[in-house]
């Protein structure tokens, strides 16, 4: 019988999903200066969205912030963070991941990244991409995640799932994405903002009209 749309790719034998991540991303090496704040109020940041192929197929990594943090409380993001004096981003995403999920360097293959931004709150962020071993353990730091849980691709790769909403910020009126999920745990996760974001560009660079 024929198969839905879209739904052989996520279930053929041969690996087109880990293929077309690979070939979704900028080289990991910046040497354009892309990543250097754009203002002097800007600090420079960077996060790692860590996809692992698990046996029901590929998904992505998210953290949730505890509801006791100053900023961004209980929100959706990807481990990350600013960058130390004188580190680079791409040590800063590693580093930042290893303090928040416990994820080793030699637990991740950085794949590439997507375009550096700037983003609200002063900070010019790259959001590098990464295959995680997914026999690795995941130990969160409660400071600063009160929850790590996976969303899988064939969700978030799913164009009807971004649900676009007009929000004014500093007098100006943008587009933001939000991605709602219900996990096996049938608790509703709301992905959205700046999360929704760099996910939504994956599918953009990966799966749009392929």
């Amino acid at each position: 019988m024929d198969l839905p749309d879209g739904f052989a790719q996520w279930t053929c034998p041969v690996d087109l999903i880990e293929r077309k991540l690979r070939r979704a991303f900028l080289p990991v090496v910046i040497d354009d200066g892309s990543d250097e704040v754009t203002r002097e109020t800007q600090r420079v940041a960077a996060v790692l969205l860590p996809f692992v192929k698990r046996a029901s197929g590929w998904h992505l990594i998210f953290t949730q912030r505890p509801e006791t943090m100053p900023n961004h409380a209980g929100q959706i993001s990807f481990p990350g963070g600013k960058a130390e004096v004188g580190e680079s981003v791409f040590d800063a995403a590693l580093r930042e991941t290893k303090e928040e999920i416990g994820l080793e360097r030699t637990e991740i293959e950085v794949i590439g990244r997507l375009p550096s931004f700037d983003a609200a709150g002063h900070f010019r962020v790259t959001p590098y991409a990464g295959i995680v071993d997914p026999d690795a353990e995941l130990v969160i730091d409660a400071h600063e995640v009160a929850e790590v849980f996976e969303v899988p691709l064939s969700f978030l790769m799913d164009p009807d799932n971004h649900v676009a909403r007009p929000v004014t910020f500093d007098g100006r009126t943008v587009t933001v994405y939000y991605m709602p999920y219900t996990g096996p745990d049938a608790v509703e996760r709301n992905i959205w903002g700046m999360t929704a974001g760099m996910t939504r560009r994956v599918w953009n660079r990966a799966f749009n009209a392929s």
